[in-house]
């Protein structure tokens, strides 16, 4: 059962990124400096310990769906889905707990002019990381979410034309270790996600 305390983390995520969306523009000049992206990242989170409990997160692949909009030279905003499936073992319990994590992402995004062919961009914003054990593997733990803070940096090639490209970049996502509201597992730690990523992106 989903718990009560991620519905005000995806309430403020759904508005930060709401926020960011409500800027004047018209639907032909706004599609024209805007882009989607698709990246496959790997995560690797790093193991935290307290109260006793050690937690050793697993190492995965995942992939994040993106839409930029840039409204001035220099400033944007990203707003994203990411998906991926890992465990988390707990010194305190004799089973890992698997689980599907869903990212809600929104983020300023400052980006540069092209340097050398390459375009540096740099991130900072918000997620709203959902935690939710899997039904076989999952030891009947609750799912939960928390909130994320994020940032990154990157470059995007074009290839051809500045319509398309490459992109390759890392983020980090620093949040409270999950403790699906069991005693159990309840570490009170924050830990860092590293999720360097390569993709694709299409720019209007």
């Amino acid at each position: 059962m989903y718990r009560s305390c991620w519905k005000p983390s995806l309430m403020f995520a759904a508005l930060l990124v709401a926020s960011l969306f409500a800027q004047p523009a018209s639907a032909q000049s706004y599609l024209k400096n805007s882009e989607v992206g698709l990246n496959v990242f790997g995560q690797f989170t790093s193991s935290s310990n307290g109260n006793g409990i050690e937690v050793k997160p697993l190492d995965s692949i995942g992939g994040q769906a993106t839409f930029r909009h840039v409204y001035s030279p220099l400033l944007g905003y990203e707003a994203g889905y990411g998906y991926t499936r890992f465990s988390d073992r707990y010194s305190s319990y004799p089973f890992a707990i698997q689980h599907n994590v869903h990212e809600f992402e929104g983020s300023y995004l400052l980006s540069s002019p092209s340097l050398l062919g390459v375009r540096p961009f740099g991130l900072a914003g918000v997620s709203a990381l959902l935690y939710a054990p899997t039904l076989n593997g999952g030891q009947n733990a609750s799912a939960q979410a928390r909130a994320a803070i994020t940032f990154g940096v990157g470059g995007d090639f074009p290839i051809l034309t500045s319509h398309f490209g490459l992109r390759v970049q890392y983020r980090g996502l620093y949040h409270q270790t999950p403790d699906y509201g069991d005693p159990r597992f309840k570490t009170g730690t924050w830990r860092l996600s590293s999720e360097p990523a390569v993709g694709a992106y299409l720019h209007f």
